[in-house]
């Protein structure tokens, strides 16, 4: 037989064993509302760790009609995450489950990207100016898409302040689980927190440059789990995730655990052997199949004993891999998106909340 990867002897391990009974009991979790840039409010749950938090979790369910954060397995795996000594974040996405609320009708409508395109107001048709269903953008998803992701945005600047607020969060570890298209949105979102840096402007700004920091925001991301990771937006668009998770996982070695069923595991296998280089610093990435012909969410179905597994892989990467805790002081801080000839976007000026609103496409390649 030939030899386990690490990732496979961890997850096959970890699928062998039952945890107590307690872990999956019920977990407290509190209601909480996230703002988005663009003015959606965006319901969440929130689960604090159970003793000293080690890490930060960010669940990002599936796009699409009856789509959302309410799965059984999804509060499962929460729970299961929260009896390990991880604080949960879930939410839905606009339009979505009960994030129908547009909050700021002025900033959602005038929305304008980076590049000139105001994608909400071309491509979402809502019967309303002051809600949003998911049915008013999905006939667009290939091209409205990405723009879900500054939702992912929007939660991390929330986790941001509870860090340094509540304490009840660790932002300096963040690790993403995602379902099928929910977890392409947050491979993108991974890419593009691999291109945002502090910044400090300088005193005079023409005579002098500014100065970006070295480290960029995504070595806060530890890990990633995807289940059933989907490239396929809609017909019209399809992301190559080799590509978006270059930089994070081939060049930065994230951890990163593709989970499929029998009849998705051969791209999941694909995306390992493109992202995965030999040697100890990859060791955390690789694509494991299940002996199931489910998909998405349901491959967390209590029998697979999945969670369980995610559960034990996590606590692997938390152990190797976590930074130390850091007050983040986001708020007073300025982010630029750095480019590949040296220059940069704007990002975050000091005061925002969150970073500014845009589409993401400068982080996808097709």
């Amino acid at each position: 037989m030939a030899r386990l990867s690490c990732v496979c002897r961890l997850v096959a391990l970890s699928l062998m064993v039952m945890l107590p009974a307690a872990v999956l009991a019920q977990g407290a979790a509190e209601g909480v509302n996230i703002f988005t840039i663009d003015g959606v409010k965006l319901r969440g749950a929130y689960y604090p760790a159970e003793k000293k938090c080690n890490a930060t979790v960010i669940l990002l369910h599936p796009i699409g009609e009856g789509k959302n954060m309410k799965a059984p397995e999804w509060r499962a795996l929460a729970e299961a995450l929260q009896k390990a000594n991880c604080s949960v974040l879930m939410f839905d996405f606009r339009g979505h489950g009960d994030s129908t609320t547009i909050d700021d009708e002025k900033a959602f409508w005038g929305a304008r990207a980076a590049n000139g395109n105001f994608p909400n107001a071309a491509l979402v048709r809502s019967k309303s100016k002051d809600t949003i269903e998911v049915r008013d953008y999905i006939k667009q998803i290939g091209a409205y898409g990405p723009v879900l992701i500054n939702d992912i945005a929007a939660a991390r600047a929330y986790l941001e302040r509870r860090n340094d607020t509540t304490k009840d969060a660790n932002t300096s570890n963040l690790i993403v689980i995602g379902a099928d298209t929910g977890g392409t949105l947050g491979a993108i979102w991974i890419n593009s927190e691999w291109s945002r840096c502090k910044y400090t402007p300088p005193p005079n700004p023409m005579f002098m440059k500014g100065q970006f920091e070295s480290r960029s925001e995504g070595a806060d991301i530890i890990g990633a789990v995807f289940l059933s990771i989907d490239p396929k937006l809609d017909k019209s668009r399809t992301i190559s995730l080799p590509s978006v998770l270059k930089v994070p996982c081939k060049d930065h070695a994230m951890a990163a655990l593709f989970l499929a069923g029998k009849d998705e595991i051969k791209y999941n296998k694909t995306l390992e052997s493109k992202l995965k280089v030999k040697g100890n610093k990859h060791q955390y990435i690789g694509a494991v199949p299940l002996e199931t012909n489910l998909s998405g969410v349901k491959l967390l179905t209590k029998g697979l004993k999945t969670d369980e597994a995610i559960v034990k892989y996590l606590s692997n990467v938390i152990d190797d891999r976590k930074n130390e805790w850091m007050e983040r002081e986001y708020d007073k801080n300025v982010y630029m998106w750095r480019l590949p000839n040296g220059g940069g976007i704007l990002s975050k000026k000091k005061g925002d909340r969150s970073l500014v609103f845009d589409d993401y496409t400068r982080f996808i390649s097709q």
